[in-house]
Order: C-alpha cells, then sequence, then structure tokens
C-alpha cells in the first residue's frame, strides 16, 4: 500500500507540475505542505481570500489529482497574482505563479498553461490559512543558519528564503581619469587579468556604479569590486589603493503561519 500510495503521488506530481528534476525522487513526510497564497510583496493582499495550507499526505495526493491544466500558452506577467507553493522540509522547492484575470498559471520550470482558478479558489474554507513574514539582515551564512535552526524549533515557521551570500564583500578602488584611462571599460580591460591571477572569474564581479561620488568627480572612475577578503588584501595596483572594504550584509525572509 505504501508503494502504491507513493507510486500515485510520483506519477502525479510529475505529470500536474511538469518539474521532473524537483519531484521524480519526492517523498511525503510530515514536513510537506501545499500552500497557496498572496505574494508577500502585494500590499494590496488581493487575494488573501483564497489563501490556504494542505498538510495532510493524503489530502496532498488528492489536490494534486484533482487539478487540471489546459493547453500550452505564451508566457505573461500581470500585476495581480498569487502563489502556489509546495514546501518541503522548511524549503520552498517548487511554485506556480496564477494569474486569475488571464487565467494561466506559470510553472516553476518556465511553461505557462491555461488554468480555470475556480479550481482552487474555494479550498480557503477547508483549508483556512493566514501567514505573516519578517525580513532580518545577517552578515554572515554562520549567523544565518543559527537562526535558522532556532525558526525550526517553532511550529508556525513555514519556509524561508534565504541569503545568497555569494561574495564575501566589495570594496573599492579610484582611477584618474585620463588618457590610460578614459572610461570605465578601459579600467576593467585593465583590472580583469590582474584579479583573475588572484580569483578565478567566477568568484568576482567588478563593475561602475552611479554612486555620488562618481555623479559628483568627473575627474575619475571608482570601481566597485566584491570578492573574497583575499582579493582587497592581495591586489596591487601601482599608485592606487584599495578602499571601503564592506563585508557582504544580506537579507533572509521568513514565512510563518499565523
Amino acid at each position: 500500500m505504501k508503494l502504491l500510495f507513493t507510486s500515485l503521488f510520483l506519477f502525479l506530481a510529475l505529470y500536474v507540475f511538469g518539474q521532473k528534476a524537483l519531484f521524480e525522487t519526492l517523498k511525503i513526510d510530515s514536513t510537506t505542505r501545499i500552500i497557496d497564497r498572496y505574494p508577500q510583496y502585494d500590499k494590496t493582499k488581493a487575494y488573501e481570500k483564497y489563501n490556504f495550507i494542505i498538510e495532510d499526505s493524503m489530502m496532498i495526493v488528492e489536490f494534486i489529482n484533482s487539478l487540471k491544466l489546459g493547453r500550452e500558452v505564451p508566457n505573461s506577467i500581470g500585476s495581480s497574482e498569487f502563489k502556489l507553493t509546495v514546501v518541503k522540509n522548511y524549503r520552498e522547492i517548487g511554485f506556480w505563479t496564477v494569474n486569475p484575470k488571464l487565467k494561466t498559471v506559470m510553472t516553476h520550470d518556465g511553461h505557462s498553461y491555461e488554468f480555470d482558478p475556480e479550481q482552487i479558489f474555494n479550498l480557503n474554507k477547508k483549508y483556512p490559512f493566514a501567514y505573516n513574514y519578517e525580513i532580518k539582515v545577517f552578515k554572515s551564512p554562520a549567523e544565518y543558519e543559527k537562526y535558522l535552526a532556532e525558526q525550526k524549533l517553532r511550529p508556525n515557521f513555514l519556509f524561508d528564503y534565504a541569503p545568497q551570500f555569494k561574495y564575501e564583500g566589495r570594496f573599492e578602488i579610484e582611477f584618474p581619469k585620463n588618457k590610460k584611462f578614459p572610461h570605465p571599460k578601459a579600467i576593467s580591460d585593465f583590472l580583469m587579468p590582474l584579479i583573475e591571477k588572484i580569483v578565478n572569474k567566477s568568484d568576482y564581479t567588478l563593475g561602475y556604479e552611479l554612486t555620488s561620488r562618481n555623479m559628483s568627480q568627473m575627474n575619475q572612475f571608482t570601481m566597485t569590486i566584491q570578492g573574497p577578503r583575499k582579493l582587497f588584501d592581495q591586489l596591487k595596483v601601482e599608485g592606487l589603493k584599495n578602499e571601503n572594504w564592506q563585508p557582504t550584509v544580506e537579507d533572509a525572509i521568513f514565512f510563518y503561519k499565523k
């Protein structure tokens, strides 16, 4: 019976969600949830009355089995949408973006289909759901992981959008505007070989930002570099200095059931 149940769910998940890589090994457990919600950035909460959450394993299978998609249609972005999300072990592992006005849904893999939203509009009565969220700033991956572990002990915690922390920090180098460095591209062409003697191409970014400094001081170009601390310590440009090292600070969004 257990094997039949798992096989049924896998078949339905693969067919309906169209995300084979995400769902082909999925096994339902106590952390698996289907959540329908207005997006947190929608201050109008236009579709709040349709929010729902399904946490029972059998009900999840029944729900997926009941959904019907129409033919594939071109992608479009609407101003008023909501999200149908699959959460497992406190992670959003797949989602649909539903546009009720256009009667379409865009799946997590970037394909859009005709979709009748009436299929899910009444589920709020059976599975009511309200949520809140917080945005919290972190200075390091370790700080984030500690806080996340604490949230997982809270019974109303659902999932989070984690910070990326791709780069350890950022710093600046001010170049004079002259014949050697007439524009930011010339500076980038000059800097990149020096930087890539220290780190790989994928480990940094280099750019010219329209900061107040660059906009007010027209006789110079201040370049911004993001990467590991060793790049700030080891990169040497004759006559110039590395300035304003700032460790990366990123935020995460945590979602909770009210």
